[in-house]
């Protein structure tokens, strides 16, 4: 008959060594896990070299295009690929994923808007040459006007990834903050009422988004667009200059 082994008696010693391999065990596990969360998080690399810079342009350019086209959930990355003439490795390659693109895009798109707006606040450093503020606002609604109908197609869809995923929403939330400093500075220099003029340089963005929206979307066909676009530049005036 086979000899039972004798029960280990449950000492502090036995406890403590016991406890030791669980938290070995578990210090293990915690760190593949962080380890591949930290994986998830990196951010792609930049290419250095022309070619790969060209490649990585053009998928973005191509990407861009064809979410505006068709609708960001209505394409894949394998079709952005296909339409860029590529393989879908090499746009795996230089972007995560269609989200990746999607982001990258907003922030090329966003820092071609701030171009224009930091060329507006350099000619206004000029004083007397440089640009006067109704031209200022003329231009910066033409501009907000352009990009809402470029845009138009999947402006709601956006919207709507803008209140469900955090990181388009960061995206979005840095471009308009950058915009927001950037024209307060040129209103100022411009002589604008320094009292609460952060405040109201918002308001005056969102009464022009509020036209854009109008003119976009009219609900009732019979308006006078001209009318409210000169409306317009003279409440932002107003709400500038007091």
């Amino acid at each position: 008959m086979a000899k039972e082994k004798p029960e280990k008696k449950n000492t502090p010693k036995n406890a403590a060594k016991k406890s030791d391999a669980v938290s070995k065990k578990n210090g293990a596990a915690d760190k593949k896990t962080s380890n591949k969360a930290e994986t998830a998080v990196k951010p792609m690399a930049v290419p250095k070299q022309k070619r790969s810079i060209e490649t990585r342009l053009k998928i973005l350019s191509v990407g861009g295009d064809l979410i505006l086209q068709k609708g960001y959930h209505n394409i894949t990355a394998d079709d952005i690929a296909k339409a860029a003439g590529l393989s879908t490795g090499i746009v795996y390659h230089y972007f995560r994923d269609k989200k990746d693109i999607l982001i990258q895009a907003l922030q090329m798109a966003a820092d071609q808007l701030m171009g224009d707006v930091t060329r507006f606040y350099h000619e206004a450093e000029k004083g007397d040459k440089g640009l006067e503020f109704d031209a200022f606002a003329e231009k910066t609604l033409d501009y907000l006007l352009e990009y809402h109908q470029r845009n138009w197609a999947v402006h709601e869809e956006l919207e709507a990834l803008y209140h469900t995923d955090a990181d388009i929403a960061e995206v979005a939330d840095g471009f308009w903050q950058n915009m927001y400093e950037k024209m307060e500075q040129v209103f100022l220099l411009k002589g604008a009422n320094p009292e609460k003029s952060a405040e109201n340089v918002r308001m005056a963005v969102n009464y022009i988004e509020c036209f854009c929206h109008t003119y976009m979307h009219p609900i009732d066909p019979k308006l006078d667009q001209t009318y409210m676009r000169k409306k317009t530049i003279e409440i932002v005036k107003k709400l500038i200059f007091g």
